[in-house]
């Protein structure tokens, strides 16, 4: 598809990420400006006219200006990928939605704090290693919930990959990045195998 979006964020960014897979799934052309991490800017006037929370992603679609990671994600499968990024089946659908809502309310706020600690920090000095092995335990009951949905399925909705794949899909690859046990979860470990043969994640998600 030959268009070329606006987008003001950073790699290093989960939620950045995540717009940039689905763009890329999308064939979708990304003009970034470095903003937010330690690229700086949140603070900027010209930014805050666009995105008032001071965080990023903020997208420009032609005029059309979005903020939230997750919206962002469901517009552009809305309007670039009915059928193929966006299910036609309405429980499909409602079964991406779901998960997109679920990485938001769930797996990212128990996920983060982990992630911040092993990764982030670059101290062991100031780890507090019983605590984080209390929440890496405390993070089976979550991945459980995935686990069993799986069961059966290639992808979140189905048999068919969709933009739900792409947020849990984004924590998972933190997850996995991380130096800890990661319990034994055959079928995320599939489907997230499937997730790292796709291009657009190679390309964003990988880099």
């Amino acid at each position: 598809m030959n268009k070329t979006l606006k987008m003001w964020g950073h790699r290093g960014s989960s939620c950045c990420q995540k717009v940039l897979w689905s763009a890329a799934e999308l064939g979708l052309s990304v003009e970034l400006t470095d903003t937010g991490g330690g690229h700086g800017g949140l603070g900027a006037s010209d930014y805050m006219a666009r995105n008032p929370n001071r965080v990023v992603p903020t997208i420009d679609d032609d005029g059309f200006v979005m903020w939230e990671s997750s919206a962002i994600l469901l517009y552009l499968a809305s309007a670039y990928g009915r059928g193929t990024l966006e299910p036609e089946d309405a429980r499909a659908r409602g079964e991406a939605y779901r998960w997109t809502v679920w990485q938001d309310t769930t797996l990212r706020p128990r996920l983060m704090p982990l992630y911040v600690s092993w990764v982030v920090i670059e101290n062991p000095m100031h780890r507090h290693l019983d605590e984080l092995e209390e929440k890496r335990k405390a993070m089976l009951d979550t991945w459980m919930i995935l686990e069993r949905h799986l069961a059966g399925r290639d992808f979140i909705a189905g048999s068919e990959f969709s933009f739900g794949d792409i947020p849990v899909g984004v924590m998972a690859h933190w997850w996995y990045s991380m130096p800890i046990d990661h319990f034994d979860l055959p079928n995320i470990e599939a489907w997230f195998a499937r997730l790292r043969e796709r291009p657009a994640f190679q390309a964003q998600v990988l880099r």
